[in-house]
């Protein structure tokens, strides 16, 4: 009697498949790879390249969501202010003014890459934020109140103060973040 009860728990156990896998291991962090074939569909809608999961593209997402990581844990150790509803929702609706004025257009492109628009609201809304952030961090700048827009998706800021370049400052960061940080890319993730 044990042997079956114990067959009829174990069975489903080892009959299930696996879902997703690790991409990449940022400290005690996980990038899953359904996360990083994300990122690549975004980042070529964003900039309206042909879709391509190769392994060379996946990895360069890898490497781009590696530094979001550490600037998203360096914004939770500063707790630094998320963008509420209303801002996230503005984004969006900017970016749809000004690349898609026809919502069958948004639709299909959405469409073509496999993605929603749910995931790029979130991505550009991030965006906006990390840019905002890195402006407060290396230049000096205040974070935004909950009155003002985290929709500023270009820095179009007055001139970063001699030396550095906030841009500069920021490699030299994440250079840094990256030295101190276990990082660990998992081959599986791509081929």
């Amino acid at each position: 009697m044990r042997v079956i009860l114990l067959a009829a728990i174990l069975t489903p156990i080892l009959a299930a498949e696996v879902v997703d896998r690790v991409a990449v291991v940022v400290g005690t962090n996980v990038v899953t790879e359904s996360e990083l074939v994300r990122e690549v569909r975004l980042t070529q809608f964003l900039n309206g390249e042909a879709l391509d999961l190769s392994p060379d593209k996946k990895r360069a997402a890898a490497e781009r969501l590696v530094d979001q990581q550490l600037i998203r844990t360096e914004m939770e150790l500063s707790r630094y202010p998320q963008p509420g509803t209303a801002e996230e929702v503005k984004v969006l609706a900017e970016f749809r003014k000004e690349h898609y004025s026809d919502d069958r257009v948004f639709r299909a492109a959405l469409e073509k890459y496999g993605i929603t628009e749910e995931e790029l609201q979130r991505l550009l809304t991030w965006q906006a934020t990390a840019i905002q952030f890195t402006e407060a961090r290396f230049r000096g700048t205040p974070p935004p109140t909950s009155t003002q827009s985290a929709n500023r998706m270009r820095s179009d800021a007055e001139p970063a103060p001699a030396g550095d370049s906030v841009d500069q400052q920021m490699d030299a960061w994440l250079k840094e973040m990256r030295g101190s940080t276990r990082i660990q890319f998992k081959k599986e993730a791509f081929q």
